[in-house]
């Protein structure tokens, strides 16, 4: 085969093999379910536990609930799930998620030439839960309450992959419910005294 016809078969291959990597999608990382099982488990003496969600996030901007990982209502209700055990026949302790917000607001970066050679934080991520434990008696009176809030805030870079984004708001999430957890646990073991273990 002449010279310029093997110059012209490397090119064609070259091309090809560069073309195919540019139009194969990213591998996406998957992240492991969220769980809340290496916490001490509370074991209260009640039949059930219910979980009541007072937060309607409106599916658009600024909230980014429905666009995480795991969303901080979820996460609630995931630590509820793994952390609070009832062991007992009757009682009920009724969970309420008062606020389990996420938004995304985008910031000000340099549109300029100069802004091409940089990496700035283009938007910042605001999380907060808000929750109540509340001890019911018969009449569904609450008779003992414990309550928990918590913040978060982080920024996110310029040109940042899906991925790291994702990682970035799954990391925010679990800080997020691991402070929560210490603000109420020490709270719910001294206020629910009466309900800790069999009787």
């Amino acid at each position: 085969m002449p010279f310029r016809s093997l110059r012209y078969l490397a090119l064609i291959v070259g091309l090809g093999t560069m073309m195919a990597a540019c139009s194969s999608a990213p591998s996406m990382r998957r992240l492991p379910d969220m769980s809340f099982r290496n916490l001490p488990p509370v074991q209260l003496d009640i039949g059930r536990i219910e979980v009541v969600s007072q937060f309607q996030p409106p599916a658009q901007a600024p909230h980014i609930e429905f666009d995480m990982p795991v969303s901080p209502e979820n996460a609630v209700k995931r630590w509820v799930q793994d952390h609070l055990q009832p062991i007992g026949r009757t009682g009920t302790l009724r969970v309420v998620i008062r606020d389990a917000s996420a938004t995304e607001t985008p910031l000000k970066t340099d549109q300029g030439f100069t802004g091409m050679f940089k990496k700035e934080q283009a938007a910042r991520v605001d999380m907060s839960v808000d929750i109540a434990l509340q001890m019911l008696d018969d009449r569904q009176f609450v008779t003992a309450e414990v309550s928990g809030k918590q913040q978060r805030s982080r920024t996110e870079q310029e040109g940042q992959k899906l991925n790291d984004r994702d990682k970035l708001l799954y990391d925010m999430v679990d800080d997020l419910i691991i402070g929560l957890n210490g603000d109420v646990d020490g709270n719910i073991r001294s206020t629910f005294g009466p309900w800790m273990g069999m009787k």
